[in-house]
């Protein structure tokens, strides 16, 4: 009896990929998994575009592939993700973006990988075709991520993986609303492989990850999986308050034991502005942290669904 293979693909704002990855995806299945039974599950994010009408006709053409759901509106990729994975049933489950700048025949490679006994299995990307100053950013991210977080943390980055059922649902108990879905994915995996690939440039669409969408992730992943902000203020406050002291005991000394005019209103304005504008930074860090912990005590749901439909039966589920 043949495995089950899932393939999860987010779809926010893809109303122009669909047409072209869909049939691509369907037409790639036969040659590169002859072991493997296929089913398709696509999870439109609240995207604001056609994507769910085309998602919806496609799921008609091949109701025993593709399965599909909507959110009630947009969650994030990772919550879309999240989603996809708590609805496939397979025994390994994959996951690649809807507008094909990873390599989809790379799925190929990874599940030899997962056979091999791998937890998961994670495409790299080593290169990119694209540039502009967001992938600049991506760049230092995944390079602070990987030196002040996770050390395993590849340093350009993976959103395309291939896991095995276990991982799956041990990735499901992690209920974090603004964590990290890749650093989730390596702390919940026992043995992990890397597989490098150069990511293409896209041709079609502009992709819904922002620049700042990018910087709220930044902010998001360094509070929810680090106290390097807490440590860097503490260090700052040591460090000032013993500048601060020894500018006191120089000011000290002179008034004591030199003739010379102590003058010292512009600096002494200066100084005041810039060690309140330090506190303030300082209580805007705690900010944060006191944020994510009243969101996460709230405990409301990471997404919520408002429509399924597999093997051409429509319901709604909420979760």
């Amino acid at each position: 009896m043949k495995k089950l293979f899932s393939i999860i693909i987010p779809v926010y704002k893809n109303e122009k990929n669909l047409p072209i990855t869909v049939p691509y995806i369907l037409e790639q299945i036969p040659t590169l998994f002859p072991q493997y039974d296929i089913e398709l599950v696509l999870v439109n994010d609240g995207s604001p575009d056609r994507s769910w009408e085309l998602m919806k006709d496609f799921q008609k053409q091949y109701p025993e592939t593709i399965r599909i759901a909507s959110l009630i509106h947009n969650f994030g990729q990772g919550n879309a993700t999240a989603c996809g994975i708590r609805l496939a049933k397979g025994d390994a489950v994959g996951v690649i973006s809807a507008d094909l700048q990873d390599p989809f025949e790379l799925f190929a490679d990874m599940l030899a990988e997962l056979e091999r006994g791998h937890d998961l299995v994670c495409g790299i990307r080593e290169g990119r075709e694209e540039k502009g100053i967001g992938v600049l950013f991506s760049w230092i991210t995944h390079r602070l991520i990987r030196r002040f977080i996770n050390n395993q943390y590849p340093a350009g980055g993976f959103d395309f993986y291939v896991m095995n059922r276990a991982a799956a649902e041990r990735f499901l108990q992690v209920q974090e609303k603004n964590g990290s879905t890749q650093l989730s994915l390596l702390w919940v995996s026992g043995s992990v492989k890397f597989i490098p690939y150069v990511r293409r440039e896209r041709e079609i669409g502009t992709s819904g990850w922002t620049f700042s969408k990018k910087i709220k992730y930044f902010i998001d992943t360094f509070v929810s999986n680090s106290y390097l902000p807490l440590r860097i203020m503490s260090v700052g406050g040591l460090v000032f308050a013993g500048f601060a002291f020894c500018f006191s005991l120089v000011v000290f000394f002179m008034a004591l034991f030199t003739e010379t005019e102590v003058q010292g209103w512009s600096s002494l304005a200066l100084l005041i502005t810039f060690f309140s504008g330090l506190i303030l930074t300082a209580l805007g860090v705690i900010g944060e942290y006191l944020w994510r912990i009243f969101d996460e005590v709230k405990a409301r749901p990471l997404y919520l669904v408002d429509q399924i439909i597999t093997h051409t039966e429509e319901g709604f589920k909420s979760e």
